[in-house]
């Protein structure tokens, strides 16, 4: 599932995929939880649930990524 509407012009298609292959790679121990988008209203970042109590956020434009 990708998060059609961009809020950036340099905005980052993040998405399930994209989290899991980030979890295979860092976490492997996590890449069987079930993974959804939550629904946003901010600007520099995206979060996913990351099966019952854990959660993901990404920054979604490069100029976020340092913070």
């Amino acid at each position: 599932m990708s998060i059609a509407s961009k809020m950036h012009v340099d905005e980052v298609n993040l998405d399930i995929a994209l989290v899991k292959r980030l979890l295979a790679g860092q976490c492997p121990q996590w890449v069987d939880f079930q993974v959804k988008p939550v629904e946003f209203d901010g600007w520099d970042n995206r979060t996913f649930r990351l099966g019952a109590h854990m959660l993901v956020r990404l920054p979604s434009a490069a100029e976020y990524a340092h913070r």
